[in-house]
């Protein structure tokens, strides 16, 4: 079965890309038949969340369908809207294993393990490692980061290590996923507003750099009065090597940014849609530059049946989540809600704090993201020709990854919460006031855009 999920899966792929440089209704159809099979094969084995899930959007859009009479024919082409967001995420592993095969990893760690002298050098030290890793890797940053600031912390009291591991790694993780080429969160919120990601970049980038000092800023003096045993080993300072590998993952991220905008330009498609494109020859072209091509296409041989489980999960929300959306789009079901909402138009600063409160608010509740923004599109849709289309771009995704942080049932604060053993809830209480801080910003920062 898993074999067969693999197969369906890169087919559907494969026809996503050839439709960005091909397009026509034909090539579409056949994707969306190639969808609607890998729906059904996704549901058996998946995580029990993603099936509820699944069952909820399904059972309403399949409601819908029929009460509105819509044709039967082109339900295959409902099970497409989605395609950028899977094939990117079934493309972003190449890039985690390169970096895995490339062990760039390591030279982070040196870079935590030279000399600190108290827990507030050594936030900074753990933030800007998270951050790093997390750019390239990210949610795999998570377990690595906290076996070696659990090791660093040995002799503190557990409080002490648990709140530094969930702020110092946590807070990072939503300030580096606010701006990452390749997230999934962003890709959706851009499809939604139309806005260019290269348009958001400078924003968004100083939008994480800032919240990145603002937190280091505001756990300076905390963290400052715990000192290290001077008598423990600290670490050996960083090497030329390593820094030379720090370099390298630098110019690796700035040249496949650079790559994909580039190739954006010249074929006139999305630049995510370029990402997807480009990832696989990039990733390649550098693992030949190391001498690691052998190593890397070995590891990725070994590691994609394991890929293919979380692939299996995603492919069952996105398609289900897909076919919702289209078939509320075409039933107009939202109508009369958006006539309500759009009276904010006028009142953009509501607007943006509604669209904030809404996202961590439904995060408490235990709604996914991913829903979250899929309602918000719906109902900001008309308002995109009265407000800023960056603006409101720039407070859903601010909104979202805030939660990365402070999110109760976001999988950072899941996974944190099974390694610390502490209540969800706690963690989010540590956090919650960067949230508040992350959200807020990002209000400020997209009504000084309007």
């Amino acid at each position: 079965m898993q074999d067969v999920r693999l197969l369906i899966y890169t087919v559907y792929v494969i026809l996503y890309v050839m439709h960005i440089f091909a397009g026509g209704e034909g090539l579409r159809y056949v994707m969306g038949c190639a969808g609607m099979f890998a729906l059904v094969l996704s549901f058996t084995g998946a995580n029990r969340t993603y099936q509820v899930l699944s069952l909820v959007f399904f059972s309403v859009s399949v409601c819908l369908f029929v009460i509105n009479d819509l044709p039967l024919q082109e339900l295959p082409a409902y099970f497409t809207s989605m395609a950028l967001l899977l094939s990117l995420l079934y493309m972003i592993p190449f890039i985690q294993h390169f970096m895995i095969v490339g062990r760039y990893e390591r030279a982070l760690y040196r870079l935590l393990q030279s000399n600190t002298r108290h827990l507030g050098q050594f936030y900074r030290r753990t933030s800007f490692t998270h951050y790093v890793l997390g750019l390239f890797i990210f949610l795999s940053a998570i377990p690595v980061v906290y076996r070696f600031v659990q090791k660093r912390l040995h002799g503190f009291s557990e409080d002490i290590f648990h709140r530094f591991a969930t702020q110092s790694m946590l807070r990072s993780i939503a300030s580096v996923n606010v701006w990452s080429p390749i997230e999934v969160y962003i890709a959706l919120v851009l499809s939604i507003t139309s806005v260019s990601y290269l348009t958001v970049l400078p924003w968004l980038l100083s939008f994480s750099l800032f919240m990145l000092m603002l937190d280091w800023l505001s756990t300076a003096v905390k963290y400052r009065k715990y000192s290290f045993d001077t008598t423990s080993k600290q670490g050996d300072v960083i090497t030329r090597t390593e820094i030379k590998k720090l370099g390298q993952m630098a110019l690796f991220l700035i040249l496949f940014i650079s790559t994909a905008a580039l190739f954006s330009l010249l074929f006139a498609i999305d630049f995510f849609e370029a990402i997807i494109v480009i990832i696989l020859p990039y990733t390649l072209i550098w693992a030949a530059f190391i001498k690691r091509s052998k190593t890397f296409w070995r590891y990725n041989i070994l590691t994609w049946p394991q890929q293919m489980k979380t692939m299996q999960n995603f492919m069952l929300l996105f398609l289900t989540l897909g076919f919702f959306n289209e078939v509320v789009h075409e039933a107009d079901l939202f109508t009369v809600f958006r006539q309500i909402f759009s009276t904010l138009g006028t009142q953009p600063i509501l607007l943006f704090f509604l669209l904030q409160v809404s996202a961590l608010g439904l995060a408490f509740a235990g709604i996914h993201p991913l829903v979250t923004i899929s309602l918000q599109g719906l109902l900001v849709e008309p308002l995109l020709g009265q407000v800023n289309p960056v603006s409101i771009s720039i407070v859903m995704i601010t909104a979202t990854l805030a939660n990365d942080a402070a999110g109760t049932f976001n999988v950072p604060i899941t996974m944190m919460s099974q390694y610390t053993k502490r209540n969800p809830y706690q963690l989010t209480v540590w956090n919650l006031p960067f949230a508040f801080m992350f959200g807020v910003i990002g209000v400020f920062l997209a009504y000084l855009l309007l």
